[in-house]
């Protein structure tokens, strides 16, 4: 890992040390009263989830324990980075397909859902080949596309997990997503969604950055990116193509090393002694 982390160090170097600072995203509408966001959420219908499923699907945010520790970690730097920026769109891609974005997506949104003070939206945006819904055990008809061109209300579409975490889902997988994300009307039904329930953060599962252009045509809707790596899969040079295209659109929030196999030094002890 700290070999990764050399070599983009220094890939950000050649680049000329930075990465672009696209300012917080434009202009918002005017946030609704408190208590009309307040039944904008208890009109999301709820959804019910099976623990046991969850515990295969390796989505373990759900529980206060030593093996969410890393997500909890991740949504604390998540939430002082964007909240000292004040950005409050966050896309999660990955260089290829299978280094586990939209794992470490759904765990982030979670863990960030159980601070009961905030309001979580995750949409999965991976529209050919959606994979929220089936980490879930969700089934349905009405997907993204329909609520993004405006047939479909994001109230009716989405589920809500607990009292704050409204997720947005995909059930069957689009054949050219791309046209969609680059139309004004995909930007126009953010900000209504937005302005209506007023998310602390709004995260978005998006397609892998090398194999097609989906995510590119979305970026300019996110105030910023991070990229999931695949430890002992994903290359440093596949980071740094994605880093590179990210910067050039958005602000980059950084890299996510999945899979990682640490050696046991004591910190579950740790972490249940502190408990």
């Amino acid at each position: 890992m700290e070999r990764l982390k050399a070599a983009l160090d220094k890939a950000r170097e050649r680049r000329g040390g930075t990465e672009a600072g696209r300012p917080a995203a434009a202009t918002r509408r005017p946030a609704p009263a408190d208590r009309a966001v307040d039944e904008a959420w208890s009109g999301i219908a709820r959804l019910e989830v099976d623990p046991a499923r969850l515990v295969r699907k390796r989505l373990i945010s759900f529980a206060r324990q030593a093996d969410a520790t890393a997500f909890d970690v991740l949504r604390t730097k998540v939430l002082q980075v964007t909240g000292a920026n004040g950005w409050r769109r966050l896309a999660i891609t990955s260089p290829l397909p299978g280094s586990g974005k939209t794992t470490t997506s759904l765990n982030l949104a979670i863990s960030l859902a159980r601070q009961v003070d905030l309001r979580i939206v995750l949409m999965d945006l991976d529209m050919r080949r959606p994979a929220i819904a089936r980490a879930l055990g969700v089934s349905g008809k009405s997907g993204v596309a329909p609520v993004l061109d405006g047939r479909e209300s994001f109230g009716r579409q989405a589920r809500r997990l607990g009292e704050n975490l409204a997720i947005s889902m995909n059930f069957t997988g689009l054949r050219d997503p791309s046209d969609m994300l680059l139309r004004a009307r995909t930007s126009e039904v953010l900000d209504e969604i937005e302005a209506t329930y007023r998310p602390d953060l709004m995260l978005f599962d998006m397609p892998p950055m090398l194999v097609a252009d989906d995510a590119s045509a979305f970026l300019r809707n996110v105030d910023c990116a991070m990229v999931v790596a695949e430890a002992g899969s994903t290359t440093v040079a596949q980071v740094d193509v994605c880093e590179k295209e990210l910067a050039e659109q958005t602000n980059v929030l950084g890299v996510v090393l999945n899979k990682c196999r640490f050696p046991n030094d004591g910190y579950y002890h740790y972490y249940q002694g502190y408990e």
